[in-house]
């Protein structure tokens, strides 16, 4: 499969999906695969320099349905998501450490409130993604119903990734009573009995019912983008281009078959 040429226009490719590719690297995999609507994250962006990398992407008429940022690089990830015009960048909370959950909302909370207001000065919604219970090292909110109660008090928008959420009692529910919170869906596939981080396979290839949650997202009326973010051994092992190119031509299908594109 050299390039795909029908992936559905409400499908990007994050690039951590090429975990330990630069930036410039990317840019050729992405070329080599026909896509054109990608997800960025900020490490890969300051190795690479903000102001480059804002150049190739406006030369290359990229759409970017997202960004990602950590804590060191929110202030310059705000700016270079306006910049490319984008209206969505997310962030983990980070670690709760020792704190109980209420007192490490109540720090979250007051950390990023002065971000809020400069996300919102600029036309970007910061959001807050949960994570798998087992990311505690970087982050305390672990539930899409957690992350839409912390978000309604900050501000903020929410991600819902199937992989981290997959498994919640009632998800359709949730996800219908805070739709007007969320702002992005990732998908991805996962083997059960994978006992290692991060270690997710390609769509397809594991046991996540990633159809059917795609499906629950668009009939609670979701409008944006479906975000593939898989990484992990599976990946390093195969070689990025394969899995990636596979996992975008079934979700197209999916897509396809659930959103007809008239």
């Amino acid at each position: 499969m050299a390039t795909i040429t029908s992936l559905h226009p409400r499908l990007s490719l994050n690039a951590i999906c090429s975990m330990h590719q630069s930036f410039d690297e990317d840019l050729v995999l992405w070329e080599r695969l026909g896509v054109d609507h990608v997800g960025l994250i900020a490490p890969k962006l300051a190795d690479a320099g903000w102001d480059s990398c804002l150049s190739k992407i406006q030369e290359r008429g990229l759409r970017i349905s997202s960004m990602s940022t950590y804590w060191d690089d929110i202030e310059a990830s705000i700016e270079f998501t306006a910049a490319v015009g984008a209206t969505v960048l997310y962030m983990v909370s980070g670690s709760g450490g020792s704190l109980l959950w209420e007192e490490a909302a109540d720090r979250y909370l007051e950390q990023i409130a002065p971000w809020v207001r400069r996300a919102t000065d600029v036309g970007v919604t910061l959001a807050l993604e949960p994570t798998n219970p087992l990311r505690t090292d970087v982050s305390f909110v672990h539930t899409v119903r957690d992350a839409a109660f912390l978000a309604r008090q900050a501000g903020l928008g929410i991600v819902v990734d199937v992989y981290s959420s997959w498994y919640e009692r009632d998800l359709a529910a949730t996800v219908a009573e805070n739709m007007d919170v969320i702002v992005l869906s990732q998908i991805g596939d996962f083997k059960l009995g994978t006992f290692d981080i991060p270690n997710r396979c390609a769509i397809g290839e594991g046991d996540i019912p990633v159809e059917r949650l795609m499906k629950m997202m668009l009939d609670a009326g979701y409008q944006g983008a479906f975000d593939l973010e898989i990484l992990g051994p599976p990946l390093e092992d195969e070689g990025y281009f394969a899995p990636i190119a596979r996992s975008l031509a079934r979700a197209s299908e999916m897509l396809a078959r659930l959103d007809p594109v008239t």
